[in-house]
């Protein structure tokens, strides 16, 4: 594993050392917010792609079809955190689609 001097490899990404933990834990926030939203109006939600180059992401399925997916990097955890903030969680993510 390749170490990267002040920073801390989260999945796909690098995170400062001082930011990592918070980082970390809105992710996990973000992630289970995220996940609770998507199945309101998803048969099947479930996080892939940890390790790939893009990160890990949550999808969500209706009816066999992939209908929403974000990925778990700095972007998608901030647009995440804001749309609960505003109250639009659930459709900012259908819109993802």
């Amino acid at each position: 594993m390749r170490k990267y001097k002040g920073f801390e490899k989260v999945d796909a990404y690098l995170i400062p050392k001082k930011q990592a933990g918070r980082y970390k834990r809105r992710r996990k926030a973000a992630k289970k917010a995220a996940m609770a939203a998507m199945s309101l109006f998803c048969d099947r939600v479930y996080c892939d792609f940890a390790g790939s180059q893009d990160g890990e992401a949550i999808i969500g399925m209706k009816d066999g079809e992939y209908i929403a997916f974000i990925h778990l990097d700095p972007w998608g955890v901030d647009r995440i955190e804001q749309a609960l903030k505003a109250g639009r969680l659930v459709e900012m993510l259908k819109d993802e689609s």
